[in-house]
């Protein structure tokens, strides 16, 4: 199926800020409908994101906080029942360069014009990270460990693999699904110098014994997520490891390497340390019980107590790290 047209834009938020009506204003110049997604926020986003819809976007509003794959899940149903035959995903601080829809769209007609099938399609770049691997003799580009926000994904795509995987909740969402569609055996393609800005967390840092550490090979910076984080990070990746260990074995073990070390990055530069290790050991156990779904509430009142005890970088007037 080529594409050309029926294009919706699925932006999922969480008390968002004024910077989101600027956001809503620049898709709707490039795509056919956008959808907001609120994700339980509460009263305190009512006037931004009724301003939203007065712009012309469509609203849904999930009554309590229900994840990052459940906001995207209602907001591709109502995209599919008003009609979309493309979805593409965003989060609320992520913003398409220009050329972006017909960069992503050129690729997959590509893609599919040389006979492959072809499950999504993501910008070769996401902020500073790339997100193609390889490329076939052809020349169309792999992606891989991909991340959920400016993906197209084709509404034929997700009616024979199934939705994102809401009892994830957040982190690692993107990842199962990569996975998924590549085991039922369709390729992961990025759109060549496609580029989506995307505002990065905050960087530290890397330091030991008040030293700053430089290793060839190890970066002197390190991007923390937010504490209550590492209990979705921890679980889902255990999940992933059980159920795609045989499908993307090489894949699955660079990972969880990768993982394991930003962890103990993570607990070297938290305070207290004994709170994030207890929200890590908590998302271990969920993993071993099957626990999935949201965390448990004294569990994420216990995560906000945490800090990091490194020192920011700072980013500079153009976004680098200096």
């Amino acid at each position: 199926m080529l594409l050309s047209t029926g294009a919706w834009a699925v932006v999922t938020v969480f008390h968002p800020g004024p910077a989101l009506l600027e956001a809503v204003e620049g898709l709707l110049q490039v795509m056919d409908a956008v959808i907001v997604v609120d994700d339980g926020s509460g009263a305190s986003a009512d006037e931004i994101l009724v301003a939203a819809e007065g712009l012309g976007a469509v609203l849904e509003r999930l009554p309590e906080n229900s994840g990052i794959a459940a906001a995207l899940n209602k907001g591709v149903a109502r995209a599919v029942a008003d009609g979309a035959l493309l979805i593409y995903t965003f989060d609320q601080d992520s913003r398409p360069q220009d050329g972006f829809r017909e960069a992503m769209e050129t690729a997959w007609n590509r893609a599919v014009g040389l006979g492959h099938r072809v499950a999504f399609v993501v910008p070769e770049f996401f902020s500073d990270v790339r997100q193609a691997h390889s490329a076939l003799p052809d020349g169309t580009l792999l992606a891989r460990n991909v991340i959920q926000s400016g993906m197209l994904i084709p509404a034929t795509v997700l009616d024979e693999i199934g939705p994102f995987r809401a009892d994830f909740f957040i982190d690692l969402v993107d990842t199962e699904f990569e996975l998924r569609v590549r085991r039922a055996g369709l390729l992961t393609v990025a759109a060549p110098s496609a580029h989506l800005d995307h505002q990065l967390g905050q960087q530290y840092e890397r330091r030991i014994l008040g030293l700053r550490l430089s290793l060839p090979g190890v970066p002197p910076v390190i991007t923390v997520s937010t504490p209550f984080r590492y209990f979705y990070r921890v679980r889902n990746r255990v999940i992933l490891n059980k159920e795609y260990w045989s499908s993307a074995t090489a894949q699955i073990a660079r990972d969880t390497l990768l993982d394991v070390v930003h962890f103990a990055n993570a607990l070297m530069v938290a305070r207290p340390r004994r709170t994030l290790a207890r929200v890590m050991r908590s998302g271990w156990s969920a993993a071993r019980q099957n626990r999935m779904g949201r965390m448990p509430l004294v569990l994420l009142e216990a995560s906000r107590t945490v800090r990091w005890a490194a020192r920011p970088v700072d980013r500079g007037v153009n976004g680098a790290a200096r």
